[in-house]
């Protein structure tokens, strides 16, 4: 039985090990973009939410500055 020389088994390890190396950090990756898309949601149903409670308050058709929270109200039509 024939065995590989030393240098073609580290190349196939060393191969071998890169591959999976890369395997576990594209989870890592999708695990990260499962958690930030988890996180964006609950962002927008707070957003939601908020924006809700500012309507209820101020009119539907008022306009807010997000810069200044100067609020306007509607424009007459």
């Amino acid at each position: 039985m024939a065995n590989l020389t030393k240098e073609e088994l580290e190349t196939l390890q060393g191969s071998l090990k890169e591959f999976n190396k890369c395997k576990m950090q594209l989870g890592e990756t999708v695990l990260q973009q499962h958690a930030l898309i988890g996180k964006m949601s609950a962002l927008k149903e707070q957003s939601a939410q908020e924006e809700r409670k500012l309507i209820d308050k101020y009119g539907k058709d008022s306009v807010i500055n997000i810069e200044t929270g100067e609020i306007k109200p509607p424009e007459k039509k």
